[in-house]
C-alpha cells in the first residue's frame, strides 16, 4: 500500500496522511517517527485510505496524462511536450510545449513549474482586472497562491489570490473562479445572496461549478508532497 520512497520526514511533530491525483498514499512523519509506528499508524487509517483511493479511480474526468505530465495543460487545451534545440525559454507552439533542449532531464519539472507560476500571474491578474471593471468592483490586490484544497480565496480585506494551477481549467471555468472570488467583495459568506450575485454574471454557475469540481485533481499537480 505505501512505497517507502513516499514517506517524506519533514521538521513537523505530527504524522500525516494525503492520497494523490495518482492514488498514491504520501506520508509526511517528523524525522525521528520510528517506522513501524508509521505503518501501523497506516494500518489504521485504512479504510480512510482505501476510501479515497477509491474516489480517486472513481473520477473519470482525471486525465491520466496530465496525471503523469506526459501532457501538460493550458487553459483546457492538452499541449505535447517537445525537447526543441532552437529556443531559449519554454513557450506554446500550437499544441506544443517545446522546451529547450539545454535543460537537464532531472530538472525539465521545475523549470515548467517556474514558467507556468509566472504565466499564470499575467494571465489570472490580467483576467480578475477584466471581470472587477466588467463589475464595477474594486480589489484590494490580485495575486496567486499554492493552496492545496482551494481554487480561490477572498479576505475581509479585499485581497484576492487564485491558485498558480487555475491556468490549467478551460477559460469558463477560469471566469467562473474569478468572478466566485469577486462577488465576495459584495457578500462574503456563501449566502442566497452571494450565490444569486454569482448568478447574475454566470448563470449556468451551478453546472460549472459541477464541473470544476470533478477537476479538483489538477490543484495536486506539481507537488512535492
Amino acid at each position: 500500500m505505501l512505497d517507502p520512497r513516499n514517506i517524506i520526514r519533514t521538521n513537523s511533530r505530527t504524522l500525516s496522511l494525503m492520497v494523490n491525483a495518482r492514488g498514491e498514499l504520501i506520508v509526511k512523519a517528523p524525522y525521528n517517527f520510528p517506522e513501524h509506528k508509521i505503518f501501523a499508524f497506516i494500518k489504521e487509517k485504512q479504510d480512510w485510505i482505501i476510501k479515497k483511493q477509491n474516489a480517486v479511480r472513481a473520477n473519470s474526468y482525471i486525465n491520466q496524462n496530465v496525471v503523469n505530465y506526459t501532457v501538460f495543460l493550458f487553459l483546457g487545451q492538452e499541449l505535447t511536450p517537445v525537447i526543441a534545440n532552437d529556443v531559449k525559454e519554454i513557450m506554446i507552439d500550437g499544441g506544443r510545449l517545446l522546451i529547450p533542449a539545454k535543460i537537464p532531464e532531472e530538472k525539465i519539472l521545475n523549470r515548467i513549474e517556474k514558467w507556468y507560476r509566472k504565466v499564470a500571474l499575467e494571465v489570472i491578474v490580467e483576467r480578475v482586472n477584466f471581470m472587477a471593471t466588467r463589475l464595477h468592483l474594486h480589489p484590494t490586490s490580485v495575486t496567486t497562491n499554492n493552496n492545496k484544497t482551494r481554487w480561490g480565496v477572498c479576505d475581509n480585506k479585499g485581497n484576492i489570490a487564485l491558485n498558480w494551477r487555475a491556468i490549467f481549467l478551460p477559460p469558463n471555468l477560469l471566469d467562473y473562479v474569478v468572478v466566485h472570488e469577486l462577488c465576495h467583495l459584495l457578500e462574503f459568506n456563501h449566502t442566497k445572496a452571494f450565490w444569486s450575485i454569482v448568478g447574475n454574471v454566470i448563470p449556468d454557475y451551478q453546472s460549472v461549478r459541477k464541473h470544476l469540481k470533478c477537476l479538483n485533481y489538477l490543484i495536486m499537480l506539481f507537488r512535492k508532497e
